[in-house]
C-alpha cells in the first residue's frame, strides 16, 4: 500500500468519521485528531477530558524541558538494567534511543538534574499540564499515577510537537520517536505501515479502570512523520504501550481500507 493511497482512504475516513459507529471492544480506547489544527476527527473514547496517568508519554517533554536548561545538550548515558524496565540494559544510548526504547534508566538519570518547575513551565508551551511542585523524581519522567493528563491534552501536545518538529531539542525527541516506530518499542507500527514513515511514543501507566488490572497500555502515532496529518492516542486497557502499539497499527491499517 502507497502512502498516497493510505492519505486517500484516511481522508475519506475523516469526511464521514462522524457517522461511523466503532467496533465494540470494551478495552480499547482512541482519539483521532487533525495534527494541523489540533482538531477532533473521531474520539471513541469516554472521557476524554478526564485526567488520567500516561506513563512515558510525558518522556519527550520532559526532555525538551532538560534541553531548555542545558543549552540543547543531552547527555549520553550507560543503561545496564538498573532501575531500567528491561533488565538486560539498552546499553550506551543517547537521547533519540531513550525515547525510541523509552529507556527508564535513561530518564531517571535525566529528571535528577531537573525541577518540576522548570518541566511545568517547558510544557506549558505545549499545552500541558506540568507536575506538582513537590512531585518525586520519577514522575518526572512519567512513573507512579500523580501526573495526570487528559487525552485530549496528551495528544494535543504531540500535535504541538509535531508542528514544532525542526526546533532544537524537538528535532532530537521527533527522531526518537522515527526510530520508536521503526525498530523500537512501537515497531509493530512500521511494519504495519510498510513504506510508510511514522512518529510514535508508547507508555504503560498504572489503571486508570473499574475493575483495576495491573496497568494499561498507551500509544501515540504522528503520521506521516515527514508531513504530520493526524495524531492517534490509543489506550488498551490491561496491557503494555508495546502491544498498544500493536493496536494502533492494526487500527490505522484498518482505516486506510487495507482489510
Amino acid at each position: 500500500m502507497t502512502r498516497l493511497v493510505f492519505l486517500a482512504a484516511l481522508a475519506v475516513f475523516t469526511s464521514f468519521a462522524q457517522n461511523l459507529q466503532p467496533a465494540k471492544q470494551e478495552n480499547v480506547s482512541y482519539l483521532l485528531l487533525n495534527a494541523t489544527r489540533g482538531t477532533i476527527i473521531t474520539r471513541p473514547w469516554q472521557a476524554v477530558d478526564v485526567a488520567i496517568p500516561v506513563g512515558s508519554l510525558v518522556k519527550p517533554f520532559s526532555a525538551i524541558a532538560y534541553g531548555q536548561s542545558h543549552r540543547m545538550r543531552f547527555p549520553v548515558h550507560e543503561c545496564t538494567g538498573e532501575n531500567c524496565w528491561l533488565k538486560s540494559g539498552h546499553g550506551r544510548i543517547g537521547l533519540s534511543e531513550a525515547i525510541a526504547y523509552s529507556c527508564n534508566s535513561y530518564f531517571r538519570n535525566l529528571a535528577a538534574d531537573l525541577q518540576p518547575e522548570s518541566v511545568s513551565e517547558a510544557v506549558t508551551h505545549f499545552g500541558v499540564r506540568g507536575p506538582a511542585h513537590d512531585c518525586d523524581t520519577g514522575t518526572l519522567f512519567g512513573l507512579g499515577s500523580e501526573w495526570r493528563l487528559s487525552p485530549l491534552e496528551i495528544a494535543r501536545a504531540y500535535a504541538e510537537l509535531a508542528r514544532r518538529r525542526t526546533e532544537p531539542g524537538v528535532a532530537e525527541v521527533i527522531e526518537g520517536m522515527r526510530l520508536a516506530a521503526s525498530a523500537g518499542t512501537a515497531a509493530a507500527i512500521g511494519s504495519s505501515l510498510h513504506d510508510a514513515a511514522a512518529l510514535a511514543k508508547t507508555g504503560t501507566a498504572p489503571c486508570s479502570h473499574m475493575p483495576k488490572s495491573a496497568g494499561d497500555g498507551l500509544a501515540v502515532v504522528i503520521y506521516p512523520a515527514d508531513a504530520p496529518r493526524y495524531v492517534l492516542l490509543v489506550e488498551v486497557h490491561g496491557t503494555v504501550g508495546r502491544l498498544a502499539a500493536k493496536q494502533a497499527a492494526d487500527l490505522l491499517y484498518t482505516l486506510a481500507g487495507a482489510r
